[in-house]
């Protein structure tokens, strides 16, 4: 893994070195590569990783804005804004979702085979639409990287639906929010 470095530290100006080719040097933004939590420092010659740069949270983004960091003062307004607007989507999703199989509608067919869809509403929000044909059944906020949401989804529709339910499938359009990272195993997804 190599060194980790704080975001607001001084990570641009420390000498790394790779174990692979041996290049030894300083690195900068350029040469990260993004991550969930952190910035995978590569090695400019060969790509190997060299070490992490891990994101800031918002309190140290604050106490680098605090001590005068440029960098900080800029980020901290639009950080802040981004954490309160995530926490109002989170809010609404919790009042939005489906939590029972009781709240599905009835459907009528023997067979059923459902799509997980992805939309941009009128609003400007993402959502993921659960469907039947061209009926949709189902609409709730979309989060990124949510296969444990599309498993609760497949778990409701087989607990209203029974013997029923044959299928939830991710469309195309969802397959990127739906996986996040996690591209192999949403390619793993059958539609049982």
């Amino acid at each position: 893994m190599g060194k980790v470095c704080k975001y607001y530290s001084d990570w641009q100006h420390e000498t790394f070195t790779c174990s692979r080719c041996g290049w030894t040097g300083t690195v900068g933004f350029e040469d990260l590569e993004a991550g969930d939590v952190a910035a995978i420092i590569e090695c400019p010659r060969c790509y190997r990783s060299v070490g992490v740069v891990l994101y800031p949270s918002l309190q140290e983004t604050r106490e680098a804005a605090a001590q005068g960091n440029e960098e900080a003062i800029k980020a901290l307004p639009s950080l802040e804004s981004r954490i309160e607007r995530n926490w109002e989507l989170l809010h609404r999703f919790e009042q939005e979702k489906i939590r029972s199989a009781d709240q599905l509608p009835d459907l009528d067919g023997e067979s059923l085979e459902f799509q997980w869809d992805f939309v941009r509403g009128t609003d400007g929000e993402f959502y993921q639409v659960i469907r039947l044909e061209d009926a949709e059944v189902w609409r709730e906020l979309a989060f990124f990287n949510n296969l444990r949401r599309f498993e609760e989804i497949k778990n409701l529709l087989r607990e209203r639906y029974g013997s029923r339910f044959k299928s939830l499938t991710p469309t195309d359009a969802s397959m990127e929010w739906l996986s996040g990272d996690n591209f192999g195993r949403a390619l793993e997804i059958n539609s049982v």
